[in-house]
């Protein structure tokens, strides 16, 4: 931690300069200072510490590293609550419940992983080919080589939960929650199941030696398993993952810009958006979740061209069972509404129209605050002048985008106020 800056950093820096005319190292990693609950640094005498080797046992060693990782900034002490635990032995011991943290990531990681080698027996990298992915492949691989440039850049700057937290979502959101749910109807689909087995292993073994480092044991359990089921992870005429006997000594995922695909993850999102726009109405609705809806969005001609083009998608993962875009739909009768970013998303027979009321007005109250945010940032005369240009711009294209989200709320409160 931070105490050794002076006690020995400084101290071997100049015994390094007096007695051989060289400093003693070039790097200095100053960790973060680990508390208890209440601020106060663990000590044997406070009787507020905990050993790592029951943490090990109470909820895992790869938990453990993962926790703490997780919580290790380049300025901010950790704060970890201390919880009294009963060993099998009977002797009590100190926890935390942080460390939950890191169990539960393990535990999506394990059953995610078994979920995808149950589905990779037989695959074939020979049946593989580029042309016939999808638009879920290239946007997972793209999200997955970006992934790789922010780990690599991060932990060569000792910057260890920056990366961490960028595989978690990379793993938890984008893997799990959406790519593998889209994945699980074309694994029953003999056409398609080839080029999204092939996507699927590169992609479980890249991420895999990401996270290597941080959950060193469970990884490499589940690469032995990968190694068992699909030994060939290659995507022809693209990239390979060279094989390894061991994750421990495997190469370490090397960036591709011949992954990156923009305009999937630009189409992704805007699919994303309507999907959990959908969800939210259903939510608020207490509509049943097995119930299958249909909705329609309106938008500008580009965005309506992408949402039809991937209507299976937003079927999919919004329990939809009839979707359709256009740029002059008109709202229908009964539809509940939402706006996800510039397009009004309709779900027909679900409002209730004192509810619908109440939500339109919290939305239009976070879109006033907001907009007054960005409006006192731009009649700031320092930050228009000291900031750079893209910043500008990029505030004055989100006044313009909240100035459109309010108009449109407004728009709907009034249809309200006058069919009420």
């Amino acid at each position: 931690a931070r105490e050794i800056i002076t006690l020995w950093v400084s101290r071997m820096v100049m015994m390094g300069q007096y007695c051989a005319g060289d400093i003693p190292f070039r790097d200095v990693y100053i960790h973060a200072m680990i508390q208890d609950g209440e601020g106060r640094k663990m000590s044997k005498s406070l009787g507020n510490g905990i050993d790592p080797l029951v943490a090990s046992d109470s909820h895992g060693a790869d938990a453990m590293r993962f926790t703490l990782a997780s919580m290790t900034t380049d300025t901010q002490d950790i704060r970890m609550p201390v919880a009294t635990m009963t060993l099998p032995d009977g002797r009590q011991a100190n926890t935390s419940p942080k460390f939950d943290i890191g169990r539960n990531f393990c535990n999506k990681l394990w059953n995610a992983s078994r979920f995808a080698l149950m589905n990779l027996e037989g695959m074939d990298p020979a049946k593989f080919d580029s042309g016939k992915m999808d638009i879920t492949d290239r946007w997972i691989l793209s999200r997955l080589t970006q992934t790789i440039a922010e780990t690599t850049k991060s932990l060569e700057e000792y910057k260890y939960s920056e990366p961490l937290a960028g595989l978690y979502r990379f793993f938890w959101n984008d893997f799990c929650d959406w790519y593998l749910e889209w994945a699980k109807p074309r694994m029953q689909d003999e056409r398609k199941k080839p080029i999204a087995q092939n996507v699927l292993a590169f992609v479980l073994d890249q991420t895999l030696r990401l996270l290597h480092p941080f959950v060193p044991f469970i990884t490499e359990g589940i690469f032995q398993k990968l190694n068992e089921v699909a030994p060939a992870r290659r995507l022809e005429g693209l990239t390979e993952a060279k094989n390894s006997k061991a994750l421990v000594i495997a190469e370490w995922p090397q960036e591709n810009d011949f992954l990156r695909a923009p305009d999937a993850e630009k189409q992704i999102e805007i699919v994303q958006a309507v999907i959990r726009t959908v969800r939210d109405i259903r939510s608020n609705r207490n509509i049943p979740p097995k119930e299958r809806l249909v909705a329609s969005a309106k938008s500008q001609r580009q965005t309506v061209d992408i949402l039809n083009q991937n209507a299976e998608l937003i079927g999919q993962l919004a329990g939809v069972k009839e979707f359709h875009a256009g740029t002059d739909i008109v709202k229908p009768t009964n539809a509940s509404v939402a706006i996800a970013d510039a397009t009004e998303v309709y779900v027909h027979n679900a409002i209730d129209p004192q509810a619908e009321r109440r939500r339109f007005e919290k939305q239009k109250r976070q879109i006033v605050k907001a907009k007054e945010a960005v409006e006192a940032k731009l009649a700031n005369e320092s930050f228009v002048g000291r900031a750079k240009p893209e910043v500008v711009a990029r505030a004055r294209d989100k006044l313009a985008q909240l100035t459109g989200q309010l108009k449109t709320v407004e728009k709907h409160l009034s249809e309200l106020e006058n069919n009420g």
